[in-house]
């Protein structure tokens, strides 16, 4: 018996200790295992937070790309605005210059107006008036009675010529007239302001689709031939060009429409401006 318990009691520690080492290990797999996991998990989000940085990065430069793309068209249209703000005020300067030659000639009319009104007064005032004239009476004269003439003798002396030959007339030679060179006459060019008023359909230029979007504009001056005996345009032509042969098409195509009264302007010339709001003129 005593044996037997020496042996229990000597066993019972080495199973204790065994255990003990079982469990540990036990555990220490599990915390691997658990440690592994966490460890997959953390890779995974560290490419989790690669990826969206690389995405991030990017769209960073996509925006920095587009931002200077922008700047770019910002700085184009604002240079587009000063050129058209700068035509638009040397088109104001010679509009107020057409304006003030054109008060000038007014006022020279309304002084010739005012000469002519004074000399026609001054003539109509020189005229002597009209008197009736008056016939004086005429009398009667008594009638003379008619004298009987005396018969008179009268003697024809008869000369006698000798008829001599007459002289050789010298040929004449046929001189051709000269023909007296033909002096064409230049049709006069009437001017938009003065052709306004007699201009009977007189279409717009449509701004072209095509110039609107890069936001094209120009200035620009269209001669324009009418046929005087029925106000058709006969033919367009571009005197000063818009800058862009788009709207020069569009402006000619549009005032080859035109009519005017017959017998009135022969060749107009027409100011156009294309700017973004459309087409005047």
């Amino acid at each position: 018996m005593l044996r037997a318990k020496s042996t229990i009691s000597a066993v019972t520690p080495k199973i204790i200790l065994l255990l003990l080492s079982c469990l540990f290990l036990v555990s220490a797999a599990i915390f691997g295992l658990v440690g592994s996991y966490r460890v997959d998990v953390l890779r995974t989000d560290l490419a989790n937070a690669i990826a969206a940085r690389d995405v991030a990065e990017r769209r960073r430069v996509t925006q920095e790309t587009e931002l200077k793309t922008r700047e770019t068209a910002v700085a184009g249209a604002e240079a587009k605005i000063a050129e058209a703000e700068n035509k638009a005020t040397k088109a104001q300067t010679e509009l107020l210059k057409l304006q003030n030659e054109k008060a000038e000639l007014e006022s020279k009319l309304n002084a010739s107006r005012n000469e002519i009104a004074s000399l026609q007064k001054r003539i109509g005032e020189a005229r002597p008036a009209a008197s009736p004239s008056q016939n004086p009476d005429t009398a009667s004269k008594p009638k003379q009675q008619p004298t009987t003439p005396r018969p008179s003798v009268q003697i024809a002396q008869e000369s006698v010529e000798e008829a001599t030959p007459p002289p050789p007339q010298p040929k004449r030679r046929k001189i051709a007239p000269r023909k007296t060179p033909e002096v064409v006459s230049t049709p006069e060019i009437t001017s938009y302001s003065s052709a306004k008023a007699l201009a009977t359909f007189t279409p717009l230029p449509k701004y072209p689709a095509r110039a609107r979007s890069p936001g094209v504009t120009g200035i620009g001056v269209c001669i324009v031939s009418v046929d005087p005996a029925s106000g058709s345009v006969t033919g367009a032509s571009m005197e000063q060009s818009t800058g862009d042969p788009t709207l020069d098409k569009s402006a000619v195509n549009a005032f080859r429409k035109w009519r005017f009264k017959p017998g009135t302007v022969s060749k107009v010339r027409i100011p156009i401006e294309f700017t973004m709001a459309g087409a005047s003129h």
